[in-house]
């Protein structure tokens, strides 16, 4: 559906995300809020938006430029929306690595808090035994996260494999970040921040897609190449 529109794309779709995009609302819409995450990466998010903003404006001032054919302001848009997924692609993959080394490092801190030990050998098989016990009656999770007051507990649910405690792995999955919650804080910060991190880079290849569909058309631009030197 064609809609008359201040953008090189007059498609609907195209120019409400080019809209958006000119807007700092739309930017945190398309590209995370860079105050809502790890300060690491806001530096990443931020250039992602400046850059996105800077490109859309540029785009729908070509429209007026009086001084380019049509040919020629696709072309240039083709150029601004290339530099912009560049500096996207850049932005993600800083997410991504970010997201990844929060993860790990948090986790080796988990686990270095809960490994296991030589001389708890017997009280930890003891509270496996419990933990077995409770896993099989109707308020057992309940009590068994009552019990994971006591560190020895948590670490033993935490470097546990599931099926020795008789729980499920998704319940054994929460109850090992509900552990490192309570007594390695830290680490389940850089989990969750790492967590939240991670749902970024699908928004970015969403606006990249995007960018390359809405900032000009591709069969318009190409016909730059049939440009005649003299």
């Amino acid at each position: 559906m064609e809609t008359k529109g201040r953008f090189l794309v007059n498609t609907e779709g195209a120019s409400s995300f080019m809209e958006l995009a000119t807007t700092e609302t739309g930017g945190k819409a398309f590209l995370g809020d860079a105050e809502q995450y790890d300060s690491q990466v806001g530096p990443d998010i931020t250039a992602a938006h400046i850059t996105l903003r800077d490109a859309a404006n540029k785009v729908a001032a070509l429209v007026e430029d009086p001084t380019r054919t049509e040919v020629q302001k696709h072309e240039a848009a083709a150029i601004l929306a290339e530099r912009t997924v560049a500096q996207l692609a850049k932005s993600k993959a800083a997410i991504e690595a970010r997201a990844e080394s929060l993860y790990n490092t948090g986790l080796t801190q988990a686990q270095m808090q809960f490994a296991p030990s030589a001389d708890r050998g017997a009280l930890d098989s003891e509270i496996r035994a419990y933990i077995r016990e409770q896993a099989g009656k109707g308020e057992g999770l309940m009590k068994i996260r009552q019990a994971m007051e006591d560190k020895a507990v948590a670490a033993v649910i935490f470097h546990s494999p599931s099926f020795l405690l008789d729980i499920a792995p998704e319940n054994h999955t929460k109850l090992r970040f509900e552990a490192t919650e309570r007594h390695v804080p830290a680490a389940y910060k850089m989990m969750t921040d790492s967590v939240a991190l991670r749902e970024l880079p699908a928004k970015y290849e969403k606006t990249i897609s995007a960018v390359r569909g809405s900032f000009y058309l591709p069969t318009v631009a190409a016909q730059a190449s049939k440009r005649v030197q003299v």
